[in-house]
């Protein structure tokens, strides 16, 4: 039988701190203020957060999937969606570069 956690990541550090969803080791920027809602649907192992800081000290939370699905939002968005639209390349520049 399934069982649901969700819960929010909030920053209220001075700084930013970085999000690490795992297994893929996407990194997402949480400014402060800013927050996250992880659901978590599992059936005996549930989502692990771990805490760390890079080499910089820059805070990271870690957020690894136990054995369901783990899915991370920003204001009801995908953060992996974000984070695709945030590496895709802009197609305004783009056309500008095109005709430089």
């Amino acid at each position: 039988m399934a069982r649901h956690n969700r819960f929010i990541i909030r920053n209220d550090l001075p700084g930013s701190l970085r999000l690490n969803i795992e297994p893929e080791g996407a990194l997402f920027p949480l400014g402060r203020g800013e927050e996250v809602s992880v659901t978590d649907v599992f059936t005996t192992a549930p989502v692990t957060v771990k805490l760390t800081a890079s080499a910089q000290g820059e805070p990271i939370v870690s957020i690894w999937p136990g054995d369901g699905e783990v899915r991370v939002e920003k204001e009801g968005v995908d953060v992996f969606d974000l984070i695709q639209r945030s590496a895709a390349p802009d197609p305004a520049s783009q056309q500008h570069e095109l005709s430089a």
